[in-house]
């Protein structure tokens, strides 16, 4: 019996093909550009996390305060989270020079950081990695020990490396040739003991023609992550993934191009435990700069896909009930006292002023940020309040259920705001006069356990005060 193919929308993953073994299906949340924290005027790439997912390293390039100045080399840069959002970052002190510098592996500790290059007797750079190691007394980082790796031949100027959390393995990119613009293949090398293995291809049906570069593996979901243009115009590089077969570093499936790719340059993915994933692109920019996604991946069980199999009518309607879309009303707090069919029509002067009024409204689908069309009577009266009190100014608070990580949703909820008030300015509504705030999911309304209470938690909140 042929299982059918249907697509079907469950908690905001898209099942886009079942069999009747057991697999994964695997989305990605639209992109987020990273704030200005971690995005500058010049370039970043290379996001790597720390396995306490506190710790984002990456490397800047063409920075004035790069150890080697604007145009020489790259330096270590890292940021710290804190409640949802990033630190300004800030070089890593003791690991920059004016050659290039990145952060290729962090180990499970946090004190052990794997680094691009080498150094000879001259303090030159010279093709490998190396390891340093912090000293928590004496609060620095120990000069580089180079990593030994048996039949390690880098031919060409370029090629990069990651090194996993448990440094079990370490994947690299390597030039087969000479002409490193179109012969970076994809190799691993496993721990042997207290060295290493020999770096081994992972095979045809990862390497191509052109150029692999920008390696990933999480070992829990056994997906390889990496970048290339061997799959359509020389000059685009997308993001790949594959799922490694019988635990075979040359054994994968069909390598799946990732939805959130852009025309542009798109490369150096990492995945954190919590499956908030980060890249580097230039799209929209000559330089790259961060972004985030968020990687949500099910498991289809034989069980289900028998059932789809056998009575796909059925399921479908399970499906939409369980998916059928609730629309959350005006939800107005008066001193702690709520009222679902108030508008704002019937709010008084000093109600809307009250410190103690909530106005919580504009609901928003799991992962978006656009407004519906059923909100827009509420933002209609909202402009027209402003319009009516030039004394008066307003500030929208954005908020996301918790389904995702922390930074992403951060970004996410100041997106929500961000939106809210770039419809009131399309109407009229002089920006100055708005404030926006993403909550991200730290302030729920609602339970984050059921349907109902995760889509009444991402919404927006307004308050009116005077100017």
């Amino acid at each position: 019996m042929m299982a059918k193919k249907l697509a079907l929308f469950t908690m905001g993953i898209m099942l886009t093909s079942l069999s009747f073994s057991q697999q994964d299906t695997i989305s990605f949340s639209p992109a987020q550009k990273l704030d200005q924290e971690i995005n500058s005027f010049a370039e970043e790439g290379l996001p790597i996390l720390a396995s306490d997912l506190t710790t984002l390293y990456f490397a800047r390039t063409f920075h004035p305060e790069n150890a080697g100045g604007d145009f020489s080399g790259q330096d270590i840069w890292k940021s710290e989270l804190k409640d949802g959002r990033y630190s300004k970052a800030e070089a890593v002190a003791g690991l920059n020079d004016e050659w290039s510098n990145a952060v290729i592996g962090v180990a499970q500790n946090g004190r052990r950081l794997y680094l691009m290059n080498q150094l000879n007797d001259e303090d030159m750079p010279i093709s490998g990695i190396s390891f340093a190691d912090y000293n928590p007394t004496e609060k620095k980082w120990s000069d580089p020990v180079a990593v030994d790796v048996p039949g390690l031949e880098v031919n060409g100027t370029f090629y990069s490396a990651f090194v996993s959390s448990d440094e079990s393995f370490i994947l690299w990119t390597i030039p087969t040739t000479e002409d490193d613009t179109t012969s970076n293949d994809l190799y691993v090398c496993e721990k042997k003991g207290d060295g290493w293995g020999v770096p081994m291809s992972l095979g045809s049906s990862i390497n191509t023609s052109l150029n692999e570069i920008s390696p990933f593996f999480d070992s829990v979901t056994e997906l390889l992550f990496y970048s290339t243009n061997g799959k359509g115009s020389q000059n685009d590089y997308d993001i790949y993934y594959s799922k490694r077969i019988d635990n075979d570093w040359s054994n994968w499936a069909e390598p799946i191009r990732a939805s959130f790719n852009s025309p542009e340059f798109d490369a150096y993915f990492f995945m954190g435990s919590d499956s908030s994933a980060y890249f580097s692109s230039n799209r929209n920019d000559s330089l790259s700069n961060l972004y985030l996604t968020q990687v949500r991946i099910e498991p289809i069980m034989d069980e289900v896909a028998e059932e789809i199999a056998e009575e796909p009518d059925s399921l479908l309607a399970v499906v939409e009930k369980n998916t059928k879309k609730r629309d959350p009303v005006l939800i107005v707090e008066l001193d702690g006292s709520e009222n679902k069919n108030k508008s704002l029509d019937d709010l008084t002067r000093e109600e809307l002023l009250s410190d103690n009024t909530i106005i919580r409204f504009v609901y928003f689908e799991y992962d978006k940020f656009n407004i519906s069309a059923k909100y827009v009577e509420v933002l209609d009266d909202v402009a027209e309040i402003l319009d009516n009190n030039p004394d008066i100014n307003v500030t929208i608070n954005g908020h996301t259920d918790a389904v995702a990580s922390e930074p992403y949703n951060q970004i996410l909820s100041e997106n929500r705001a961000a939106s809210t008030k770039e419809w009131l300015v399309i109407n009229g509504v002089d920006p100055d006069r708005i404030t926006t705030v993403g909550f991200g999911e730290r302030d729920p309304y609602a339970s984050n356990m059921t349907n109902e209470g995760r889509s009444l938690n991402r919404r927006v909140e307004i308050f009116f005060d005077k100017k």
